[in-house]
């Protein structure tokens, strides 16, 4: 599936849904499992008594290291590359469909484009299409690194556009 936002007929309802290509998460996992690989080699190496003392520290800093930044990465991408379904997220006439939850277009006040930010393990985040509620609280859904930034810009003006039009229904 391309990530371009499609159409499918679901009963009488118009379902439209942001989706990414499994082929982008299989590569990118693959290079994360390329880095993982190397750092368990820099920890045989350390294992295998084939470093000095200074480079057995600087192998097991980097192999450490590697592991933290990139391990989650490649779970990340590995799962979406053996999800079942490519799509981030889908929508008709009644709201917002997540793989966890449905949103209903009348709790849903703004909808932003979110910029990555590091967690507070100092880890990786995604972009991220952030859902202002009505209520006051905030629902986030990451796109993984799996949409261009090009693709993740359209697709959050589609989807303000039908907000708007559906606030503009609710008048």
């Amino acid at each position: 599936m391309k990530p371009e936002l499609s159409k499918s007929s679901e009963s009488k309802l118009e379902h439209r849904q942001i989706g990414y290509r499994r082929f982008t998460a299989t590569w990118k996992g693959a290079i994360c499992l390329l880095f993982f690989l190397l750092c368990v080699t820099l920890l045989w190496i350390i294992y295998d008594d084939h470093a000095g003392q200074l480079e057995t520290l600087y192998y097991s800093i980097a192999a450490i290291l590697g592991m933290w930044f990139i391990g989650p990465l490649f779970f990340m991408f590995l799962s979406r590359a053996i999800a079942s379904s490519p799509v981030l997220l889908s929508w008709n006439d009644e709201g917002l469909h997540t793989l966890k939850r449905t949103i209903p277009w009348n709790e849903i006040r703004k909808i932003e484009l979110g910029s990555p930010a590091f967690s507070k393990w100092i880890l990786s985040a995604s972009p991220m299409i952030a859902l202002y509620l009505k209520d006051g609280t905030r629902r986030h859904i990451q796109t993984d690194h799996l949409l261009t930034k090009k693709e993740l810009v359209r697709a959050v003006v589609l989807l303000q556009e039908t907000l708007r039009e559906k606030q503009q229904q609710d008048i």
